[in-house]
């Protein structure tokens, strides 16, 4: 799925297919590294990396680019289609065990340093994402 992914990617032309195309291989990416390693800290700090660096700034290189209208491309429906078919039948089970609630990672002071930088993150993404507006960005005259 991630070389179907990459596939669409690649032969994309329209500027919101490519930054969804680019979000789901980075989360497909994340899902295989976490089965992987066995851990998720790994794969954590790769979507927050790409989500909150590298995906911004694709973004406002991406904005730049005029929009064209979506073309009625009949074999990628198709292969997203059967993407997300053979997709569902891998079910991911989450453990009780595994939780985050159950790891006790948020009751001492590291654990909420670690949440308060986490909210950090998030809330500087938005904030960047806010500000670049694709009406009211600084790229856009």
């Amino acid at each position: 799925m991630l070389i179907l992914l990459g596939i669409f990617f690649v032969s994309s032309i329209q500027p919101m297919f490519m930054v969804s195309s680019l979000i789901m291989i980075v989360v497909m990416y994340s899902y295989m590294l976490y089965y992987m390693i066995g851990g998720y800290w790994f794969s954590y700090a790769l979507i927050m990396v790409m989500l909150s660096g590298v995906l911004v700034i694709f973004t406002y290189m991406v904005s730049l680019i005029p929009n064209e209208s979506f073309e009625n491309y009949n074999l990628m429906y198709i292969m997203f289609i059967m993407m997300m078919l053979v997709g569902s039948f891998h079910v991911i089970e989450y453990k009780m065990k595994w939780s985050i609630v159950s790891l006790n990672l948020w009751m001492s002071f590291i654990g909420m340093m670690n949440m308060f930088m986490v909210g950090f993150l998030l809330s500087i993404m938005l904030l960047v994402v806010w500000l670049s507006y694709m009406d009211y960005g600084a790229l856009r005259t």
